[in-house]
């Protein structure tokens, strides 16, 4: 039994033999964890190189070396230093991986929040043999698909994990030598089978584990090996949840769920096969499993033969009919955690991990799908310690679904419909900012506004507290405000704005208001409202072949010309002036397409067709796949009253459209040019954006030029300047101080 005496929170053991050349940054990457209060059970199993030099020269009382004068195995190795181990966490690690600053923490976090998982793992990024950093693996993240990935191979990174020991002591689990076979290890899946019938396991989406390959890995040495043991695990697992299926299609099943290759004319059995199990699983109603079942059908369907193609892929959209969309926005969350990698592997592999950083909170209003990513690469930067301090799950009753990889609180405030109603935007009452904010133990504070609750509680706390804020604002001069809304901005912002170490601006706009009340120019940074550039224009580009079935499902001909909206169907979008625009036009040809939901819906209904005009009310579209629309789209307008930003604009751009937007949309003034990429029209006026709408529809090759600009614009306003701008504008408020 565990003391708890003088007992580490988590216990870390490496069993190394002969890895000298990377031990040294493995062990201090360990040692620089954001969790402190740990032991490094190192077991030299036998090394014949300078292991135990380099080991006696680690001078920090954290580590507890133990050696074997004879080579015993991996698993046998691995039970020693558990045995040796104080903590009821143990977290596992390899001699030549590198942990990143906050694995444990993360992990530590899982586990004692959710008593019924036992052990959680990690995404992981390869690492090569001259450091560069690899492929990026995601590894499955819920308890459900976790189970269901264990079916077919091991749902976890070996050294990536970190598991409850008390859970393995109830049941009497080790690592079974057994299967500890020389160069063919499986040791650790034949564990995670065990463990898994008796608890939960989990992993951390985010990558935090550098793992390296070199050719003198097992898994590399002695592959066929180690293959054959995992498919005996595997098989055994199968037939436990679908007795039924019989050894052979077990078999088949797991060459399904594994991405192994099907033996030619069998496709169809081994997708019948795959499917009995998927049936049989409790967990498949689970969203993220039925993702990953769609996607291992239709992976069969690359090499099956005609005849059987198109049945295993109707299959696989029966499981998951947006399987196209999940399957770019997965390649969207790898393309983001590899830019994440990217930024914090430097320090790591250079061996200067930060171990002090600047602890930073940030109030925002909610998580968005645009803000989010930005917010997770931020916190990806080695030396900032980022909070998030979100007010509400959501405000104006949007949709998004947003799962933050940062670190992030959400706060449940009481909504004041009174007070929202007068100022144009919910107000939740959030008591609980003030103890976020304290829990976080920030040394610099980002503020988004001053016009919710939250931002203007946070503003006083960093008074109180003497704590340097940034300013981070949307808002601008251009929009129309009522008299008493101009007056009392007027007399309290400018001291909000001087009172500021700093500001964070979505673009020209936003920034020309600050300026007019006081800030310093040098101080006023850009953090915009935007996506992954890239990333959406390569959707984009691959959508493009699908064109004309995408427009059919608007109701689009070979000759129409669909101008379309993204916007929440409210008074605020202009969509009535749009409508009346597209009716002034007077180009039969032209289809007036509006994606998003609201409560203006019958009312643009009933106003296009007292005016003639041919519209598609498309509904609320998955952020994953509003790229459909912008394909099948000709024009892109906005013709917003009021828009501090408009990131639809961003995303019609990337997408390559010509714009047609109104005065009062913030995003006009950095990413439109006049007469280049679109038009910029007064507020209000129908004629100006008819003639727009008119001149475009009548001329296919200005809607290609105006386009293409669209995406040269674009380039400029990805993820990259704005982190850079976020840490610049922190690390000046710290000197400030």
């Amino acid at each position: 039994m565990l003391s708890a005496r003088s007992q580490p929170l988590v216990s870390v053991v490496l069993a190394t033999r002969d890895a000298a050349a990377y031990l040294g940054v493995s062990t201090r990457s360990i040692l620089a964890q954001t969790v402190r209060d740990l032991e490094l059970v190192v077991v030299d199993d036998g090394s014949r190189d300078d292991t135990p030099a380099l080991l006696a020269a680690l001078d920090d009382p954290r580590v507890v070396a133990v050696r074997n004068e004879e080579p015993t195995g991996l698993a046998s190795a691995l039970n020693l230093g558990f045995s040796r181990a104080r903590s009821r966490y143990i977290a596992r690690m390899d001699a030549d991986d590198v942990a990143f600053p906050r694995r444990l923490e993360l992990q530590l976090a899982r586990l004692t929040a959710a008593p019924e998982v036992a052990v959680v793992g990690t995404s992981v990024a390869e690492l090569g043999e001259n450091n560069e950093v690899g492929a990026i693996h995601l590894m499955p993240a819920g308890i459900e698909v976790t189970r269901w990935r264990s079916l077919f191979g091991t749902p976890f990174f070996h050294p990536s994990v970190t598991l409850d020991r008390t859970v393995l002591e109830r049941h009497g689990l080790a690592y079974d030598v057994g299967y500890d076979a020389g160069d063919a290890s499986t040791e650790d899946y034949e564990l995670w089978s065990r463990l898994l019938d008796v608890a939960d396991g989990d992993n951390i989406p985010e990558p935090l584990l550098l793992y390296r390959r070199h050719g003198g890995q097992a898994s590399v040495r002695r592959k066929e090996h180690q293959l054959e043991l995992r498919r005996t695990i595997a098989t055994r697992r199968i037939l436990a949840v679908a007795p039924g299926l019989g050894p052979e299609a077990a078999e088949s099943a797991w060459l399904v769920g594994d991405a192994r290759a099907v033996p030619a004319g069998q496709e169809s059995d081994a997708v019948d096969a795959y499917l009995e199990l998927f049936a049989a699983f409790s967990g498949r109603k689970d969203v993220a499993v039925r993702l990953l079942a769609g996607r291992d059908v239709a992976r069969v369907a690359l090499h099956a033969g005609a005849g059987a193609k198109a049945t295993i892929v109707r299959r696989a959209l029966a499981i998951d009919p947006a399987l196209a969309a999940h399957a770019i926005s997965t390649r969207m969350r790898r393309r983001a955690a590899a830019k994440s990698v990217a930024q914090t592997a430097g320090p790591v592999l250079r061996d200067r991990v930060a171990t002090e950083q600047v602890r930073v909170a940030v109030v925002s209003p909610e998580p968005t799908p645009y803000r989010s990513p930005l917010f997770d690469l931020v916190a990806a930067c080695p030396e900032l310690d980022l909070t998030v301090v979100y007010a509400a799950e959501s405000l104006a009753d949007r949709r998004w679904s947003v799962v933050p990889q940062h670190r992030a609180v959400t706060l449940r405030g009481v909504r004041l419909p009174l007070v929202s109603r007068l100022l144009y935007h919910d107000y939740p009452l959030t008591r609980g900012i003030v103890a976020a904010l304290r829990d976080a133990r920030p040394e610099v504070v980002v503020v988004t506004g001053w016009s919710t609750f939250a931002s203007q509680a946070a503003l006083v706390w960093c008074r109180k507290q003497r704590i340097p804020y940034l300013l981070l604002v949307s808002s601008h001069d251009a929009a129309q405000r009522s008299g008493w809304r101009r007056a009392v901005k007027g007399a309290i912002v400018p001291r909000i704005v001087r009172g500021a170490a700093g500001a964070l601006v979505l673009g020209t706009l936003s920034r020309d208001s600050l300026l007019a009340r006081g800030a310093r120019p040098e101080s006023v940074r850009i953090f915009a409202n935007t996506v992954d550039v890239a990333a959406w224009g390569e959707r984009a580009d691959e959508l493009a072949g699908n064109r004309v079935a995408l427009r059919q499902e608007l109701g689009a001909g070979a000759d129409d010309v669909v101008v379309l909206a993204v916007a929440r169907l409210a008074p605020e979008k202009g969509l009535d002036t749009l409508v009346r625009a597209v009716a002034e036009a007077g180009e039969p040809q032209l289809l007036l397409a509006v994606v998003g939901h609201g409560p203006d819906g019958p009312a643009l209904q009933r106003l296009a067709k007292q005016f003639g005009v041919r519209l598609y009310l498309a509904g609320e579209l998955p952020w994953e796949r509003l790229a459909e629309a912008y394909v099948a789209a000709d024009v892109f307008a906005l013709l917003s009253s009021s828009e501090p930003w408009g990131v639809v604009v961003n995303e019609a751009a990337a997408c390559g459209l010509p714009l047609v937007l109104s005065d009062q949309v913030g995003a006009a003034y950095d990413l439109l040019r006049d007469g280049e990429n679109g038009t910029l029209v007064r507020i209000g006026d129908i004629e100006a954006a008819a003639a727009a709408i008119r001149k475009l529809a009548a001329d296919p090759a200005l809607r290609l030029a105006q386009g293409k600009r669209s995406r040269e614009l674009m380039r400029d306003w990805g993820y990259e300047p704005s982190v850079e701008s976020f840490v610049a504008a922190v690390r000046d408020a710290i000197a400030s101080t």
